[in-house]
């Protein structure tokens, strides 16, 4: 298990494949290796991929304040980049992990050959503030769940269960105060925006205004997950886009 640390963090990566490097980004309450799994199986043949567990995240060390933004975590990443020596890479990110790889591409476009965000999440804040106010019974619904296998509680609740509550929380308030102001992503850094059919939860399409060159794909029946409900035809999805762009 191999990790970097940065801000006195040991993170935790997973590096794997041959070919153009891709780093993947894991959604809200995610891990890299795990979340990722399908795709890295599928096409670790053609790319190599580096799946990034985030602070807090996974097998990753947490703060005990957290108190980062958007920019801490592009910083992470790139000390990942510079670690093992990569030029460039294609970023996808799933969820809260697309909305970071679309910040990584407007703050770090050197290092970045393309971005897919898959279902990237702006969080309504009538559901955020839902959060805050939930917060203790949330808290024990997920403390509770950690110690229950998957097949009672489902491997949705049952993962996010595992990673720390104070990141949770704080990855909450991050989505809720992201805006799409600022400067637009150049055009020189492809951007694929890639959503499911009947999503109802990301409103991908207000992320749109930092990059009005994005490139729209949609995934048919699919809805905030394709990585699990949809697997096969995500894959090929993204092994398209992929072969597209990566380099």
């Amino acid at each position: 298990m191999p990790f970097f640390e940065r801000d006195g963090l040991a993170l935790h990566y997973s590096d794997e494949g041959t070919g153009p490097p891709v780093l993947l980004i894991h959604g809200w309450g995610g891990r890299g290796r795990r979340q990722w799994h399908a795709t890295m199986l599928g096409l670790r043949d053609r790319y190599r991929f580096v799946a990034l567990d985030l602070r807090g995240h996974g097998s990753s060390a947490e703060l005990p304040d957290p108190a980062y933004g958007w920019t801490e975590l592009v910083g992470d990443c790139e000390a990942l980049r510079s670690l093992l020596g990569i030029g460039r890479w294609t970023v996808v990110g799933y969820s809260f992990g697309g909305v970071l790889a679309l910040e990584y591409a407007r703050l770090a476009p050197s290092a970045v050959v393309a971005v897919c965000a898959v279902a990237p999440m702006v969080l309504p804040p009538a559901i955020a503030r839902l959060t805050r106010f939930l917060k203790i019974p949330i808290a024990t619904l997920l403390r509770s769940a950690r110690n229950l296998p998957p097949e009672m509680t489902g491997k949705t609740l049952h993962n996010i269960s595992q990673t720390r509550l104070r990141t949770l929380f704080h990855t909450v308030r991050m989505m809720e105060e992201w805006t799409t102001s600022g400067p637009p992503i150049p055009q020189t850094v492809p951007v694929v925006v890639m959503v499911g059919e009947r999503d109802r939860v990301a409103h991908s399409e207000h992320v749109l205004p930092m990059a009005p060159h994005a490139r729209m794909l949609v995934i048919p029946d699919a809805g905030h997950f394709p990585l699990y409900h949809q697997r096969e035809q995500f894959v090929e999805q993204l092994d398209s886009v992929l072969h597209d762009y990566a380099k």
